[in-house]
């Protein structure tokens, strides 16, 4: 049995749109193909050699999942640690960045490889295992999951998924980031309609996917909900593996047809940690209702932004809950300005 924590009354701000629309059923399955690039190729596919400099992430290929509640302090975020949560300018890129090498789609081939400092006009597809890319700014998706394989191993870091210069908005419904095996960390993505994608447990490679100290604010392009009504996520699982959710922020105020911030419903997903992170829009905030759930602990639903309450848990499938509430929030500082209340129980 589900629980529903908050009004479970007509949403004020989706009082017209269907129940439907928000239901796990109307999500699109995990695609294998590629998204087109947002702007045109600068360049054809580049096939990367291994850096000399930097050696393999061997350590990131496959974290363990969490089985009880985490003792690695979510407060490692830099100037966004707690008690503050990320903001657009404690993720992706740092201030002043410039790019090193720009190219359009880019495909990475070798193990061990090393970028940084690229701006990649196109998309990323990463067909090698123990991949690190850092300080990288991306205008399509970076996606793991070829060819019914996963590349495991995959290392992203103060990276961001944004839109070209000139485009508030994006009609592109593909992931920011994907699928399985990789850690994505002080990462950015700034008006997509989605997020992060967990998915493809099973396949070849897949294992532990780990998302920390980083930022989203998703929107929708204006009238986009009426002709298409896409159901945007900022994190969603869909047959997916384990999934470490840790001190994120995640801001789906923007988007009028919304699933959820978080998305894990019971559509063969293993479950995960959801911890200590920020989160604002949606139907509901919070939405966990498939897998087990050892820790949900820590997390924070801003005040009157969900359209119906702020999570919607199966409580039969959560271990450790506790601390999770309801507040008003600074989004330029990252601060939390008051505690409202808890979010239910259960424990």
């Amino acid at each position: 049995m589900n629980s529903y924590f908050g009004d479970k009354g007509t949403p004020t701000s989706l009082d017209a749109r269907d129940t439907a629309a928000l239901a796990p059923s109307a999500q699109q399955p995990l695609g294998a193909g590629a998204s087109a690039s947002v702007l045109p190729s600068a360049s054809a596919s580049v096939p990367l050699s291994p850096s000399a400099s930097v050696s393999a992430p061997a350590s990131s290929a496959t974290p363990k999942a969490t089985t009880k509640k985490s003792t690695t302090s979510a407060g490692s975020g830099g100037r966004c640690g707690l008690p503050k949560y990320p903001t657009k300018s404690c993720t992706g890129v740092p201030s002043g960045w410039k790019p090193k090498t720009t190219v359009g789609d880019l495909t990475i081939t070798k193990s061990g490889t090393v970028i940084s400092d690229y701006l990649v006009t196109g998309s990323i597809a990463v067909k090698a295992a123990n991949v690190q890319i850092r300080r990288t700014r991306v205008y399509g998706t970076i996606d793991n999951y070829i060819s019914d394989k996963v590349y495991g191993g995959l290392l992203i870091a103060d990276t961001e998924v944004v839109n070209p210069p000139g485009q508030e908005f994006s009609d592109n419904s593909q992931y920011a980031f994907g699928v399985a095996n990789y850690t994505c960390l002080r990462c950015k993505v700034v008006n997509r309609m989605e997020g992060w994608r967990v998915g493809a447990e099973g396949v070849t490679g897949s294992g532990t996917v780990t998302i920390k100290d980083s930022f989203a604010q998703l929107a929708i392009p204006p009238g986009l909900c009426q002709t298409g009504d896409p159901h945007g996520d900022g994190i969603q699982s869909y047959g997916g593996p384990t999934v470490n959710i840790v001190h994120n922020t995640i801001d789906q105020r923007l988007d009028d047809c919304p699933t959820a911030p978080i998305f894990i419903p019971d559509q063969g997903n293993a479950g995960g940690t959801v911890e200590d992170n920020l989160l604002a829009g949606g139907g509901y905030s919070m939405r966990l209702t498939g897998g087990s759930f050892p820790v949900v602990t820590g997390n924070k639903v801003v005040e009157n932004t969900p359209g119906y309450g702020p999570a919607e848990v199966d409580c039969s499938k959560v271990g450790d809950w506790g601390d999770n509430a309801m507040v008003t929030f600074n989004f330029d500082t990252g601060a939390i300005i008051k505690e409202k209340k808890k979010i239910g129980d259960c424990g």
